[in-house]
């Protein structure tokens, strides 16, 4: 059970559905890499990566060295890739915890060499190429010749390739097919020096769901495993089912008279006889100010957010609900008829910020 008046609750149930989805559209031969980076989009990175590797995922991903350490200390000995660049000072523990690092810097190669060469092992990189992101990566024209570079070092196996689309969520696919070309002449050009590479990747979600012929060797499932889709725009061929549900149980009750305010700045003012509840959720749960001029659902039915949004704690106007009661479980978001995408619009943003914002505090509670 919680420890306090608020969970998020993860419905592991949907999240097996999600996976068997995913990989009915995954084309024949092509691995699945599960992206479990910032706990999971806020679902938890073990519980998920349980469920990942139960339902046949090939690899796990992460963004960070602790994220992929939280991993190896949870007994996760699968294939684990780091897809952003660390410090070569930390190649010490890539190596020892038998972590696949992103590299596209030689002075981290060289520091995973000599690491690897003093520990007596081989480390595997993933050379990561610049398509039309502007994140990471070496230029297409200069990707045959680092990967000569990096196959020379000692102990240091060149296993993968991969690029990052930046626009394969719309309908237009023109800059993401200029994408694929670049990648593939980046793939050819190091195929062509002699040097094989027997994980190339660049297919993320939006991708897995509407561009089957560029999967390649292996695709990574992001923000689809966790049943939200990419955009409002891709196509939807099948069928998710959204794993979390944010709740709180109302707290207090007050009844205010005309005049009265609620929270800070006053921006709530009582026009009415109005009764208030207070739930124990605020932004340092990730339940953010930008949220104020949205409800909750309780009692099935839309109580809006009275003012605004405190660090811990906000209240929502129950006065058109008389049903609802101290101790009742309001839905924040997550459920069918309160969406995570239209609390995202409430703030502007997507879906993904929206999940991976809710903290740590806020217990998880797995359900079936």
């Amino acid at each position: 059970m919680p420890n306090r008046a608020a969970w998020a609750e993860i419905n592991m149930g949907a999240l097996s559905h999600n996976y068997r989805e995913i990989r009915s559209r995954i084309a024949k031969g092509a691995k699945l890499c599960a992206v479990v980076k910032a706990d999971a989009y806020g679902h938890g990175a073990i519980a998920v990566a349980r469920v990942a590797l139960e339902e046949g995922a090939d690899y796990l991903a992460v963004a960070t060295l602790s994220e992929a350490l939280k991993l190896r200390a949870a007994g996760f000995t699968t294939p684990l890739l780091i897809l952003g660049l660390v410090e070569p000072e930390s190649a010490r523990e890539v190596v020892d915890g038998d972590i696949t690092q992103t590299v596209c810097r030689m002075d981290l190669v060289e520091a995973l060499s000599k690491e690897a060469v003093r520990q007596g092992k081989t480390v595997k990189v993933h050379l990561t190429i610049e398509t039309g992101m502007g994140r990471i990566g070496v230029h297409p024209k200069d990707a045959a010749e680092t990967a000569k570079k990096i196959a020379a070092f000692p102990n240091v196996e060149l296993e993968g390739v991969f690029s990052h689309f930046a626009l394969a969520d719309i309908p237009d696919k023109t800059f993401t097919k200029n994408q694929v070309k670049l990648f593939q002449e980046a793939c050819n050009a190091i195929e062509a020096a002699g040097i094989h590479i027997p994980v190339k990747h660049i297919a993320e979600s939006a991708a897995i769901l509407e561009i089957p012929d560029v999967h390649f060797d292996m695709v990574r499932a992001g923000i689809i495993q966790y049943g939200l889709w990419p955009s409002d725009e891709v196509t939807r061929p099948i069928d998710l089912r959204q794993c979390m549900k944010f709740c709180a149980r109302i707290v207090y009750v007050k009844t205010i008279q005309p005049g009265e305010s609620v929270g800070y700045g006053r921006k709530f003012i009582a026009e009415r006889e109005t009764r208030i509840a207070t739930l124990p959720v605020g932004y340092a749960d990730g339940y953010i100010r930008a949220y104020a001029g949205g409800s909750v659902e309780v009692c099935g039915k839309r109580a809006p957010i009275a003012g605004r949004v405190c660090m811990d704690q906000f209240m929502i106007d129950i006065t058109d609900i008389p049903e609802a009661q101290m101790g009742d479980v309001c839905t924040l978001f997550g459920s069918e008829t309160l969406p995570t995408d239209e609390v995202a619009g409430w703030a502007n943003t997507i879906n993904y910020e929206v999940v991976c914002l809710v903290s740590e505090r806020v217990p998880r509670v797995y359900v079936k």
